[in-house]
C-alpha cells in the first residue's frame, strides 16, 4: 500500500510539474527592459507581482532541471533581440501564442478538475475501484501536457534558423546550470 501512495504522489507531482511547462510558456512575456520586444510589454521573471506572488514554475529553482521537456519558449521571447527574430518569426510567434491562449483554459480546467477529484477521493479513503478512473483521467492529462510541451519544442525548432536554435538551446543549458529561479 505504501508503494501505491508513492506512485500516486509521484504522478500528481509529475502532472503538476509538466502542466506548468506549456502553461507558463504560453503566457510568458518579454521584460519591459526590452521595450516590449515582439510579444509586447510584460513582467520579467523574478519580479514580484501585486501581493508578492512571483511568476513562473521555476521560482523555486532546481526541480525543473529534471523536467522531461525543455522550456525554450520563455527563453526565445526574452532573448528575441539577441536571437534576431525576423518580423515573420515574430508574427508567427504571436499567432502561436494567441492559439495557445485560446486552448489553454479548457485543458487547464480539465486538469484541475481531474486532479481535485483524485485528491479528494484519496483524502476520503476511496477504494481502488473508485480511484482507477480518476487515476486514468490524471494520466491522460499528464500525457496531454507532455504532448503540448513536445509540440512547443518542435514548433520552435521549425521556425528558428539553425543559428537561432543553437543560441536558444545554449541559453537554455546555461540558464539551467545556474542556481535559483531562471538561473539567477
Amino acid at each position: 500500500m505504501l508503494t501505491f501512495k508513492h506512485v500516486v504522489s509521484g504522478l500528481m507531482v509529475g502532472t503538476m510539474a509538466l502542466a506548468a511547462v506549456p502553461a507558463f510558456a504560453a503566457v510568458a512575456e518579454t521584460p519591459p527592459v526590452m521595450n516590449g520586444g515582439p510579444m509586447g510589454p510584460g513582467m520579467m521573471q523574478g519580479h514580484p507581482c501585486p501581493g508578492g506572488w512571483r511568476h513562473g514554475p521555476m521560482r523555486k529553482g532546481g526541480w525543473m532541471r529534471n523536467a522531461p521537456v525543455p522550456m525554450l519558449m520563455p527563453i526565445v521571447w526574452r532573448h528575441a533581440v539577441d536571437l534576431k527574430l525576423t518580423p515573420a518569426q515574430e508574427t508567427d510567434l504571436k499567432n502561436w501564442r494567441a492559439q495557445q491562449l485560446k486552448e489553454m483554459p479548457t485543458w487547464r480546467q480539465n486538469m484541475q478538475v481531474h486532479n481535485a477529484a483524485l485528491r479528494d477521493a484519496l483524502l476520503n479513503g476511496e477504494s481502488g475501484s473508485a480511484i482507477v478512473p480518476l487515476r486514468e483521467a490524471v494520466l491522460k492529462d499528464h500525457a496531454t501536457m507532455l504532448e503540448h510541451g513536445i509540440q512547443q519544442v518542435n514548433y520552435l525548432h521549425k521556425i528558428l534558423t539553425p543559428v537561432q536554435w543553437q543560441k536558444a538551446t545554449a541559453l537554455y543549458k546555461e540558464i539551467g546550470s545556474r542556481r535559483g529561479p531562471w538561473g539567477k
